[in-house]
């Protein structure tokens, strides 16, 4: 079998020469993934990975990869098992990855899942489903339509999670504050009180 390999306008083509005809494989983008959460340590001494998660959208996903962000590339990875370890923890196991030292390339990755393996609350659409980070990048209104800047990070670490705009000011996310989210004009209505 001959396989080539070329590149156009940013995305990879294999070409495969059998009966199978040709195929081409595009590379990840950001919106087609959302975060789960980061490798923090190893597990023992065979490649299992300890992730650190952020949500739980891996509890109910049908994800048979996972995509870990190395060296600012989406790179897949075939998730042969995970397990829960604790209450916001889940052990990886990777394809491939079957020793400390492979393993080790991988901590502090960023780990997420593609858009498409995640439960959207029972919805068939499952394109609508949005994480805190997704929400980067948005224009920000209070509930009167005062313009609050464009949120350039959101921060999860903390039991209130905040986004930061590019006026320097702190807002909280939650749920219940969503006014309106518009995904189309990337803009978020908060029910927030004014600065």
């Amino acid at each position: 079998m001959q396989v080539a390999v070329s590149r156009k306008k940013g995305k990879v083509f294999l070409e495969c020469c059998t009966k199978c005809g040709t195929f081409a494989v595009t590379m990840i983008s950001q919106n087609e993934v959302i975060s789960i959460g980061r490798i923090t340590r190893l597990h023992g001494k065979h490649g299992e990975l300890q992730c650190q998660l952020t949500n739980d959208l891996l509890y109910d996903a049908t994800a048979s990869f996972v995509v870990l962000c190395l060296d600012g590339l989406l790179v897949p990875f075939r998730l042969t098992e995970w397990r829960e370890k604790g209450a916001e923890c889940a052990l990886l196991t990777l394809n491939g990855i079957e020793s400390e030292q492979q393993a080790l390339r991988l901590v502090d990755a960023e780990v997420y899942l593609l858009r498409r393996d995640c439960a959207a609350g029972g919805s068939d659409d499952k394109d609508d489903l949005l994480a805190w980070q997704d929400l980067t990048g948005y224009r920000l209104f209070d509930a009167n339509g005062k313009d609050m800047g464009t949120i350039i990070t959101v921060d999860e670490t903390t039991a209130n999670i905040l986004c930061q705009t590019d006026k320097d000011a702190l807002f909280p996310l939650h749920e219940d504050l969503i006014v309106r989210l518009d995904t189309e004009s990337k803009e978020l209505k908060l029910n927030i009180a004014q600065t």
